[in-house]
């Protein structure tokens, strides 16, 4: 499906897929602030980890998902173990000695939690990225009314990914031909990294600046209402759900203040 190639959208007819993509940005917002803000952040974290889990295997997703997942935070983990496993100030249980050091079981504690957080956070957000096309997000914008550049805004960063990692990989294996190593010994990874880089960064500049004509030719700025020949879905109970998730946050927020 061609459309996998250009965004992070997986296609489906799940009950995820359907949903609002202001429903979708809802459940995040309620995650990250459910998390950090409200009470039991790790049991909280763990239970909407459980729950991202069960909307990622009825979505098909599961598996694209938790490949994200753990790569992008088991290299945080270990390092995030290291570091406050050692020298957190708050360190003051041994949980393991070895030799002159100790690893401290607050430092161990801290690095759970805030794997947990990441995870909950990270995982509904690639729901999102998976199950929303960003025409969908675009259009949903545009039919709230809200100014075409902030449609742009939110939609952008799900089609630039794709494209740069698209690009990336492009570059790599250009640089291969030409006999560049890039696996091997963490030196020569880390002299493969200039090469690399700035070829990547020079062609987003170049994409964006292509983008922004692109939208000019066709009026992005003029005033006016637009039409669009994608429409949105939505439904009095989709409307429920999302204030009421609103509601949820700005108490959860309110309690977080108050004590």
């Amino acid at each position: 499906m061609p459309e996998t190639h250009s965004t992070l959208f997986i296609p489906g007819d799940s009950r995820y897929h359907r949903l609002h993509p202001f429903n979708k940005l809802a459940y995040i917002l309620l995650t990250g602030v459910t998390v950090y803000l409200g009470p039991g952040k790790s049991l909280a974290a763990a239970c909407l980890i459980i729950l991202n889990a069960g909307f990622a295997v009825e979505a098909a997703i599961f598996i694209p998902l938790w490949r994200v997942l753990w790569r992008t935070l088991l290299p945080l983990a270990l390092y995030m173990g290291i570091i406050h496993g050692f020298f957190n100030p708050a360190n003051h249980t041994v949980l393991i000695s070895l030799g002159n050091m100790s690893v401290y079981q607050e430092g161990i504690q801290f690095t759970f939690t805030v794997v947990l957080q990441l995870s909950a956070v990270l995982s509904a957000s690639l729901l999102f990225a998976f199950c929303t096309h960003p025409a969908d997000l675009i259009t949903a914008v545009s039919q709230a009314g809200w100014p075409p550049a902030l449609a742009y805004l939110l939609g952008s960063p799900l089609l630039l990914l794709p494209a740069m990692r698209e690009r990336a990989r492009t570059i790599q294996a250009a640089q291969r031909a030409r006999g560049l190593e890039t696996h091997g010994r963490l030196s020569q990874r880390f002299r493969a990294v200039f090469p690399l880089i700035t070829p990547l960064i020079l062609g987003a500049i170049v994409e964006i600046e292509q983008r922004a004509i692109a939208l000019e030719v066709r009026s992005f700025n003029i005033p006016g209402k637009k039409t669009s020949w994608r429409k949105v879905t939505d439904s009095v109970v989709q409307g429920f759900f999302r204030w009421g998730m609103v509601t949820v946050i700005i108490m959860i927020v309110t309690y977080r203040f108050i004590n």
